[in-house]
């Protein structure tokens, strides 16, 4: 059904191929898992199969790759849309209505199949993947894990022939990653090809068929599902990547440094973004010059909320917030902040990385030295002249976090930023974050990796579905 021969890839203002001597087949009905390090090719692969490349992303491509009966070099992206329907990273990215319906019908109505037939559509789409109650809901009001679905199920509806997915489960807390595995045993029950590009990998164990490994841009290894997933952790921390396992949940102890006066005090934060629906409610916490705050819960209760008041981007409806013991306005906090996104494309802006890595600070023998470091120490020398938008997910997080390092900002905060990372990258972004605090920043880290949060928080808070918030959590699979 997916036929690669001798493929190379090399994306515009790159040194080097970013896929090379690539050879791959895929039989139909296969579920078959691309994963490797950050940068190691496999998003490459699935935009060679949808027709990404070369119709969208701008580079030179040699080797032949076929879909089907189709060509991807000279099919239509229409024609190809039809083969191999994508689910990307982030489904907001896929959305062009307002409501579930909508947007499930939305790519049948594009395609111009019969109201009759698209309605029958989206009915036996509700049924086979589990979202009838969803159907009448708004986009906005949905979790990151139902909008995953939707994203699947809009897909799912013009029963395309394969489903190619970019990371899906990235933004996902644990209970948005069983109804995403939920979702994918559905199309591996009905015989769907399936081809999956991930980094956390244990939701997906007894699904593939097949794992392939990337390193470097080229094939490296091939197992069986069940071989893979049975080798031991330590293999896995070899190879770069994250172990399956790696989802337990952290320590009950923090190791939370004593203050005589906290750095930053919030007391009696409350917030709504509807008068009847709060999002917030009586918050309080402390945090230190040095010390590293984690605040995990699911998808959706309000913990880039919090962030965002914290910092001053939004005003909250009730409480005070004080630096070094004095109340501080919001003016004051986003000025003495650094904010690393959940979508990182939001706070790119320069023409090439070096430039982003100098952008917000005087061009300095000792800010460029910096900049150096970041790019040895992130693995992004070779894409220093390169345009950001054109890294891949994971390197973009890269970025963002270093540049986190290259600001004077005392208080530092991070959005999910283990996003997009394989487990070599994780572990340098943790070592990252922990030398921030010893130079004495003040940080905050909302994270869903729980292994992640133990090896880098001095203090993990736990954000309720009542907008409340605890210590140090002490259930799995947050």
């Amino acid at each position: 059904m997916i036929q690669f021969q001798n493929v190379q890839v090399t994306y515009r203002h790159r040194r080097r191929p970013s896929l090379r001597n690539f050879n791959l087949a895929i039989r139909p009905g296969e579920f078959v898992l691309l994963t490797g390090k950050s940068g190691c090719g496999k998003t490459t692969v699935t935009r060679l199969i949808n027709g990404l490349i070369p119709h969208f992303f701008d580079a030179d491509l040699q080797g032949e790759i076929a879909v089907g009966a189709l060509n991807t070099k000279t099919a239509s992206l229409r024609d190809l849309a039809r083969k191999a329907g994508s689910v990307f990273q982030d489904p907001r990215s896929q959305f062009f209505t307002l409501h579930v319906r909508s947007e499930i019908a939305f790519p049948s109505e594009n395609y111009g199949i019969a109201p009759d037939i698209m309605q029958a559509r989206i009915s036996r789409t509700a049924q086979e993947l589990e979202l009838a109650e969803l159907l009448a809901k708004s986009i906005f009001a949905l979790s990151s894990g139902e909008k995953q679905k939707v994203a699947v199920a809009s897909v799912y509806a013009l029963d395309p022939d394969m489903y190619v997915l970019d990371e899906p489960s990235a933004n996902l807390d644990g209970d948005g990653s069983a109804q995403l595995r939920a979702v994918l045993k559905a199309l591996k029950s009905k015989g769907c090809t399936v081809i999956i590009a991930e980094h956390r990998l244990g939701y997906l164990q007894g699904l593939a068929d097949r794992v392939i490994f990337l390193e470097d841009g080229q094939f490296q290894a091939e197992f069986s599902g069940q071989d893979f997933f049975a080798r031991p952790d330590g293999w896995f921390r070899e190879q770069g990547l994250q172990p399956p396992t790696s989802g337990s949940p952290p320590p009950a102890a923090g190791r939370r440094m004593a203050a005589t006066v906290p750095f930053l005090q919030a007391a009696n934060i409350s917030f709504a973004y509807q008068q009847d629906q709060p999002v917030l409610h009586a918050v309080s916490l402390t945090a230190g010059h040095g010390e590293v705050t984690g605040i995990m819960g699911q998808n959706g209760v309000g913990k880039s909320t919090l962030l965002r008041i914290l910092m001053g981007l939004e005003k909250a409806g009730s409480g005070a917030i004080c630096l070094a013991g004095r109340a501080a306005g919001r003016r004051e906090r986003r000025q003495r902040s650094f904010y690393v996104m959940q979508d990182v494309d939001y706070q790119l802006f320069a023409p090439s990385v070096w430039e982003e890595l100098l952008l917000g600070g005087p061009v300095s023998p000792d800010r460029e030295v910096q900049a150096e470091y970041c790019l040895r120490f992130f693995e992004l020398d070779d894409y220093r002249e390169c345009h950001p938008a054109a890294l891949s997910g994971g390197q973009k997080q890269r970025l963002a976090v270093a540049l986190a390092w290259m600001s004077r900002a005392e208080l530092v905060f991070f959005d999910e930023p283990t996003s997009g990372l394989d487990g070599d990258n994780m572990d340098k972004v943790s070592r990252l974050i922990r030398a921030l605090a010893r130079q004495g920043r003040c940080i905050f880290v909302i994270t869903h990796d729980a292994a992640f949060a133990a090896a880098t928080c001095d203090i993990i808070l736990l954000m309720g579905a009542d907008g409340t918030l605890t210590g140090r959590p002490e259930q799995a699979g947050i």
